[in-house]
């Protein structure tokens, strides 16, 4: 039977893999291992390059962080499939909430929004699929 719980935790699992999907085939067109996958790509590479160029870190460091953000990504997907849902919601908001906090540290304010709108997104969502 459909209801509004199934139903969101789907569409969360179905998002964070899309997004952990995106964010693999960036950084394999990064990194050159597939330049075919860069159509697919979420750009998010070439944005933490972008965003974090004044403290000039190594390109090894930022694939690392990015790898990272795909192995969140990936549990937060699976916890959502599992319905798992304090464990994907804990990690989504560490997650988006880290984000916010590093785009405040860099002064940017344009992805601080769009961080804080999943943010927001992922809380709201929790209401409504939490167990009460």
């Amino acid at each position: 039977m459909l209801n509004v719980r199934r139903s969101l935790l789907a569409v969360l699992s179905a998002w964070h893999g899309l997004a952990a999907f995106k964010n693999l085939c960036d950084l394999a067109a990064a990194f050159e291992l597939a330049p075919g996958a860069a159509r697919f790509g979420s750009k998010n590479f070439a944005a933490m390059e972008k965003l974090l160029a004044p403290l000039a870190p190594p390109r090894a460091l930022l694939g690392l962080l990015l790898a990272g953000v795909v192995g969140i990504e990936t549990a937060i997907a699976l916890a959502f499939a599992r319905r798992r849902v304090e464990l994907g919601t804990a990690l989504a908001v560490t997650l988006f909430g880290s984000f916010a906090l590093i785009d405040e540290a860099m002064v940017d304010y344009r992805l601080d929004e769009t961080h804080r709108e999943i943010l927001v997104f992922v809380l709201i969502a929790y209401l409504v699929v939490r167990e009460t």
